[in-house]
């Protein structure tokens, strides 16, 4: 099996019941997928009894998700990080007390296996994003493309789940799994001229 794609980086607005149970809405695209890098943090924990191995456990605790995209769009980097945005204007001002919002996280991994395409389909159910650093450089005598960055914490829901996912024959197909979990109906995302309806583009 060889990776050999990344598409369709999709966010959502998370609303979480007190049992765990995620629902989603306002799902968006954070932007044309440039890389995707998971970090997970595991429990680890061991108990020797009689001199050998008796117990042990590796479960996770906490991850990172360091998305790379073409573009840092206002719009969409303003709703992530909570800071304020003119809709009239375009203006964003950022405040010391603003707060990230909870969201839910897709994204479609192409893959080959034998010769044949696969895509799969994979949705954090918790992320919350930081503020993004910068490096930002002058134009040079040949030009340098640089992208943007942005990291995001990865938490478990109250039931304890923290990632769905499901391999696929078709990009199609995968797609319509994000979207199914964001609650994006077909009609939706087939409405022309509107980010909100139609996450993917």
């Amino acid at each position: 099996m060889a990776k050999i794609g990344l598409s369709n980086l999709i966010w959502a607005k998370l609303t979480e019941a007190t049992d765990g149970t995620p629902t989603y809405s306002d799902a968006k695209s954070l932007g044309k997928a440039v890389s995707a890098n998971v970090s997970i943090s595991n429990n680890s924990a061991t108990l020797y009894a009689d001199n050998m191995l008796a117990e042990s456990d590796t479960s996770f605790q906490t991850g990172t998700i360091t998305c790379g995209v073409d573009e840092d769009a206002d719009a969409v980097f303003a709703e992530l990080l909570g800071h304020s945005i003119d809709d009239e204007t375009g203006v964003v001002v950022k405040n010391a007390t603003d707060t990230a919002i909870w969201v839910g996280l897709g994204r479609i991994i192409t893959k080959m296996v034998s010769g044949v395409y696969y895509y799969k389909a994979e949705v954090l159910y918790k992320v919350k994003f930081a503020e993004p650093s910068q490096d930002d450089q002058t134009k040079g005598e040949s030009v340098e493309f640089s992208t943007t960055e942005i990291e995001g914490t990865i938490a478990t829901l109250a039931n304890g789940n923290w990632n769905t996912s499901k391999t696929c024959t078709t990009k199609a197909d995968a797609l319509a799994f994000i979207n199914g979990i964001f609650g994006v109906t077909a009609q939706a995302s087939n409405s022309e001229g509107s980010q909100t309806s139609n996450p993917v583009g």
